[in-house]
């Protein structure tokens, strides 16, 4: 973020806030309230708004009245945090949308109210008020919501990537509103936005390093309830080897008797630890095609080649790397790029400019090749 940044000002015409009075020292801030809009514009920026993150349809298609919403959301450094408030509808994440929005980011949302029913990737979903549900945005999802209203964390991959081994396993975790850890965390983002509107940009880098913090211990402790070994599947040295992977996956070097001789283990060994993730060969190529796909929805016309990309992430052939690409995420590579070219025409259209969409691809930090 700029140190120019800017926080909510006056409404204008449109119902618009944020992006009008420079306070540099305050978080910047975005919103808008339907009471002070037209039903269309309305409806208009609640689309532009959610693009990036979702497509959304069905909109108030089972109540009496039009469709309404309100946002007030702030940028906290390399966190995003919102309080929306929307009638029901249908929000759906396609490969295609994926693609096309270019962003890889964990989301993490507390229902005060409504609810929704759905599934994330082939997991079934089910939230209701109280609740708190976590999304993978490089997995697909496509929920049916009732009129609700949320609190919205977006954190950057990456950030929980230090403290996870499996980040993807948290695409539709549900914690029930029920359970201690629930409260805990609900209690955490409610002060949150809370205090988000008086929060300088000083104070703003420790509460991110402890929310980030708070987040993975706790959500550490649900992943690993789903492993038989819990002793084996929070073992130090599982991070340690992960991050040793991540900063490999471009080497055709990379593999489980190179990982096993540099960490000074045995090849059983190293299997025992990565079984609980589906094994050691499993985990590098998912890695490496997680990595394969951003860089064709990241990549403009001029972008690297298909063939370029797997050979950068040693995925084989082209026909071999179109195989495993079209298994993990069911479109093929170049669908992956068509869809991310037409994400960059429309971003570049002067109507394009949402500003959460703009926020989320700057807190994205830059991947190594």
């Amino acid at each position: 973020m700029n140190d120019d940044c800017t926080t909510t000002g006056p409404t204008d015409a449109s119902g618009l806030t944020g992006d009008a009075a420079p306070i540099s020292s305050l978080l910047p801030a975005f919103g808008f309230t339907a009471d002070r809009m037209e039903a269309d514009a309305n409806l208009a920026a609640w689309r532009e708004s959610v693009a990036t993150l979702f497509d959304v349809d069905e909109l108030a298609a089972d109540e009496p009245g039009p469709f309404r919403a309100d946002i007030s959301s702030y940028a906290m450094g390399p966190l995003l945090i919102g309080l929306s408030r929307a009638s029901g509808q249908r929000f759906r994440r396609t490969p295609e949308t994926i693609a096309r929005s270019g962003v890889d980011h964990i989301i993490l949302q507390l229902y005060l109210k409504g609810g929704y029913d759905g599934v994330a990737g082939t997991r079934p979903i089910r939230v209701r008020a109280g609740d708190i549900c976590l999304f993978d945005l490089a997995q697909t999802l496509e929920t049916k919501a009732t009129a609700f209203e949320n609190i919205t964390l977006v954190v950057p991959r990456p950030m929980f990537g230090t403290h996870l081994l499996r980040v993807d396993d948290l695409h539709g975790l549900v914690l029930p509103g029920s359970s201690v850890i629930a409260r805990l965390l609900a209690g955490h983002l409610t002060a949150l936005v809370e205090f988000a509107p008086r929060m300088t940009l000083d104070e703003c880098q420790s509460v991110v390093e402890g929310t980030v913090s708070l987040l993975a211990a706790c959500l550490r402790n649900e992943l690993e309830r789903g492993y038989a070994d819990h002793t084996v599947a929070a073992s130090p040295s599982l991070m340690r080897i992960r991050q040793y992977i991540e900063a490999g996956l471009a080497s055709e070097d990379l593999s489980a008797n190179s990982i096993a001789a540099h960490f000074g283990l045995s090849r059983a060994s190293l299997y025992r630890l990565f079984a609980p993730v589906g094994g050691i060969a499993d985990y590098i190529r998912s890695r490496r095609l997680h990595r394969a796909f951003f860089d064709l929805a990241n990549s403009g016309s001029r972008g690297p080649r298909i063939s370029e990309v797997a050979r950068r992430w040693q995925l084989g052939t082209d026909a071999h790397f179109t195989r495993s690409f079209k298994a993990a995420y069911g479109i093929t590579p170049r669908a992956a790029r068509e869809a991310a070219l037409l994400g960059l025409q429309h971003g570049t259209d002067a109507t394009s400019s949402a500003t959460i969409s703009r926020w989320m691809r700057e807190i994205a930090p830059p991947r190594a090749h």
